[in-house]
Parts: C-alpha cells; structure tokens; sequence
C-alpha cells in the first residue's frame, strides 16, 4: 500500500518537502572563510524544506570558521525551526568535518568545523522543519 502524504491537517504518512519555494544563488552568502573565489552550485528542488548544494573551495585565505547564510524565500517561520544539516567532501581523504547551524525565523547559518581544503568541493544537505 503506498504511503500517505503528511500535511498540516493530518498524521502520519511521509512529509513531502515540494510545498515551498526553490531557493536561488540570492538566498546564499557565502563567508569568507571558503576563499575569495568559492563557487555555489544549488541542487535543483532546493527550498526552504530541503534541499542541497556545494560549495568548491579555494583556500585563499580560508578560515576554520567557513560559515553559509541562506535566507528563507518564503518569509519567516512563526517560530525559529530545527533545521538538520549533514556535509562531505568530494575526496574521501579531506576531512569533510562537521557542521552546525544557528537559525532564526529568517535564515540559518551554517557553520563547518574544519579548514576548507583548497579546490575540494563539501557538498551539503539540509532539512528544514517548523515548530
């Protein structure tokens, strides 16, 4: 039997994460601490629900604290929501380190633990639920 989609209005079933609006490059900063020149890349179906992009670092002038703003395009959550972020690199010998992220009504910021690896590419997931 297929499964039910999830919506405000009902339990169980799974979530689906289509009902919001695709995020473009403008929704993205990108801190310093990838490089001067790092590249974006967004994952098609990005959102403010889930979604995935990359970031290709040059290590001039990398920090330890590569930080990722992304601003939610559809306004703000009432309340600042749980968001889940998961990272890896490109090159299984790199240290792809781990995350954190700081949310508020309007935007996450995500923050990598380790130095940025000069033209590795760390490829990034996020889910995003509101409370």
């Amino acid at each position: 039997m297929a499964q039910r989609l999830g919506s405000d209005s009902t339990k169980g079933g799974r979530v689906q994460c289509t009902a919001a609006t695709d995020l473009t490059s403008a929704a993205f900063t990108i801190g310093a601490g990838f490089g001067t020149t790092s590249v974006l890349a967004i994952t098609a179906g990005s959102n403010d629900i889930s979604g995935a992009f990359t970031v290709t670092c040059d290590a001039t002038a990398a920090q330890a604290t590569a930080t990722i703003v992304i601003v939610f395009a559809d306004l703000a959550y009432p309340n600042a929501p749980h968001v889940l972020v998961n990272v890896y690199s490109d090159n299984a010998i790199t240290d792809s380190g781990s995350v954190r992220s700081v949310t508020t009504t309007l935007q996450t910021t995500i923050t990598l633990d380790v130095l940025p690896v000069d033209t590795k590419i760390y490829q990034f997931s996020y889910l995003v639920c509101g409370k």
